[in-house]
């Protein structure tokens, strides 16, 4: 965690944690969402919301959003190590009479990633359920070597070691920024990786479909199997961070906003300071 003064990692940040809370302005970087960071951050938060006031309930759906927003960014950066991985091996490999080399391979992948237009239509080269399985299985076969309750198997233990060196060599960061104001508690996750193009409009759409819902007062309706569609990236996570605000009587389409460009995705989450107060909910 740092401020425009002092930077603080892991235990130190616990260590000083009442000084941590009285600051207006916070910024932290992590490396991924461990249960440490987790609890980290959970104390710090909380304590913001102890300074402010805010109704327990609300500290609930406010945390689980960050947590959700987090998770999409951890999952965000994995999809897209891997697409990058699995589109570079399809360009070195491919069937042409004339074979690049690594190369020209790594040239031409570096100008897909940095075009939209491009990038968005290579998806179609790597296949999205494949993506899927493999972020899952990463994220897995961390949590077992973090519980340290499940021995992994040989092959287990080959696929996350291949998977971390592709991940240590991409090295995409998440950033956290928490500002208060008089008005406000004002959140910023970022993550260096984009989302497609597709991925986007999906989102948009279904939570545009969430909103109708909430506006007569169903918004939970929106998490039966037909209406949301699994097939987004970040899309139940979203909807998760969308009926949170719902629940605290907040227009998510005013105060939570994803933006995404070639190389970072963004969220903005707002919080009104007299929502998080209010108790009649």
């Amino acid at each position: 965690m740092q401020n425009e003064n002092k930077i603080l990692r892991g235990d130190a940040i616990l260590q000083n944690l009442d000084s941590v809370v009285q600051r207006n302005s916070l910024h932290f970087e992590l490396k991924g969402l461990t249960k440490p960071t987790r609890d980290i951050l959970d104390q710090v938060i909380q304590g913001i919301l102890g300074r402010i006031g805010a109704n327990p309930l609300a500290g609930f759906h406010l945390f689980s959003g960050v947590m959700e927003a987090l998770l999409n960014a951890v999952k965000g950066n994995l999809r897209h190590t891997i697409f990058r991985d699995e589109l570079f091996q399809k360009l070195l490999h491919s069937d042409s009479d004339d074979p690049i080399t690594e190369q020209e391979a790594e040239e031409l992948l570096n100008v897909i990633l940095d075009t939209s237009p491009l990038r968005d239509a290579m998806q179609r080269y790597v296949v999205p359920d494949k993506l899927k399985k493999t972020v899952q299985k990463i994220l897995q076969l961390q949590d077992k070597v973090r519980s340290k309750k499940v021995d992994l198997s040989d092959p287990e233990k080959a696929f996350l070691k291949e998977a971390k060196a592709k991940i240590d060599k991409d090295l995409r960061k998440i950033s956290l920024k928490i500002k208060l104001s008089d008005k406000e508690l004002y959140l910023r996750i970022r993550n260096d990786s984009p989302i497609m193009g597709l991925d986007l409009k999906r989102i948009e759409a279904s939570r545009e479909k969430h909103a109708e819902l909430a506006k007569d007062g169903n918004s939970a309706d929106f998490f039966r199997p037909d209406f949301l569609d699994e097939k987004e990236s970040a899309g139940f996570g979203i909807a998760m961070i969308d009926e949170g605000f719902y629940n605290m009587g907040i227009d998510p389409l005013e105060h939570f906003s994803l933006i995404s460009s070639n190389h970072v995705t963004t969220a903005y989450m707002t919080y009104p300071l007299e929502d998080l107060q209010r108790m009649d909910f």
